[in-house]
């Protein structure tokens, strides 16, 4: 059954439509006398900690069944290829299924660089160090799921030890901890508990992506509309977060193109978090893939110079207006 889940997601989620969001209400000011060439940008930042080469990162996508192996195999590859960080899949089905681990191993047999093991709040500690010993992760990201957990049939009921679930695995890990929404967003209220509880490293993951409502209605049948209201855009939630240096942002749901990328960036995120853009690149050859990656990042470079910024702290002081 959870297998099942699992590519029924992927399926899903790829038959959805890219669509718009609140990243096309907000306009940049270019600067015709930038002063700058595409040698002199500099592209990398920190990532939970880690010194890594580019903004972006793979995000959660799958893993423990066979599709879900072949995905996590190539884009592992990518990953190590140009050095990005990748958060697995919710890795919860290792604890019911052993053949599903190889899925995941896989990732840390291709990837030498930063991987991010993924579990939801309902992990015990013993759960989350087996997690991450099974592909000697450097961090570990927890998902809070509330909803979409509810709206499946077989979902969870029971959410009363998330919070402390979260302080105990904090407490006894010895790797970075991110604490992460899946595509509807953290409300301003949930990023204030964590940042009580001490945790870190957020990210936001708000909708304007890929919508598991509309995934478990395609499952099920059954409209969820009604709960739409409690969908938080990525941009919407980035431009009311208020600057904390003592918490690392990070960004991603309905992130769609380089463009939005630096606009996540502008508004405070520390790195962006990509899902579909590189799911789709895993239907393609791996030589191709690489070039799409290059372009990317050539793509980057290039609206950076348009605006003026040389490297990804100067971001920050980017000007930008927000349109109908």
């Amino acid at each position: 059954m959870s297998k099942n889940r699992k590519d029924e997601h992927i399926e899903l989620a790829l038959k959805q439509e890219v669509k718009k969001n609140a990243f096309d209400k907000i306009r940049l000011e270019a600067l015709d006398l930038p002063d700058l060439s595409m040698d002199q940008i500099e592209l990398n930042t920190e990532f939970l900690g880690y010194k890594v080469p580019y903004p972006i990162y793979i995000n959660a996508m799958t893993g423990g069944s066979a599709n879900g192996h072949r995905i996590n195999e190539f884009l592992s590859r990518l990953a190590n290829h140009f050095n990005l960080p990748m958060v697995t899949g919710s890795q919860s089905i290792i604890f019911k299924d052993e053949a599903s681990k190889p899925s995941f191993e896989i990732i840390r047999k291709n990837h030498q660089g930063i991987v991010v093991s993924n579990l939801n709040a309902n992990a015990s500690v013993s759960q989350a160090l087996e997690a991450i010993n099974l592909i000697s992760a450097n961090a570990l990201s927890i998902h809070l799921n509330v909803i979409q957990e509810l709206v499946m049939p077989e979902g969870d009921r029971d959410f009363s030890d998330w919070t402390e679930n979260i302080k105990k695995i904090k407490d006894v890990i010895d790797v970075p901890l991110i604490v992460k929404e899946v595509g509807m967003g953290l409300s301003l209220s949930t990023i204030s508990k964590l940042k009580r509880l001490g945790i870190k490293h957020i990210d936001v993951a708000g909708s304007g992506g890929t919508s598991f409502l509309k995934i478990e209605e395609a499952r099920s049948g059954k409209s969820y509309d009604y709960l739409n209201e409690f969908n938080l855009d990525t941009a919407e939630i980035l431009m009311k977060l208020e600057k904390d240096d003592d918490v690392s942002i990070y960004a991603s749901g309905g992130v769609r193109n380089p463009l939005d990328v630096i606009k996540a960036l502008i508004l405070g995120a520390k790195a962006v978090g990509l899902s579909r853009c590189f799911l789709d690149l895993t239907f393609l050859e791996f030589d191709e893939a690489i070039k799409r990656v290059e372009e990317f990042v050539n793509d980057l470079k290039k609206i950076m110079i348009i605006i003026g910024a040389k490297s990804i702290k100067d971001l920050p002081k980017v000007k930008y207006e927000l349109i109908d």
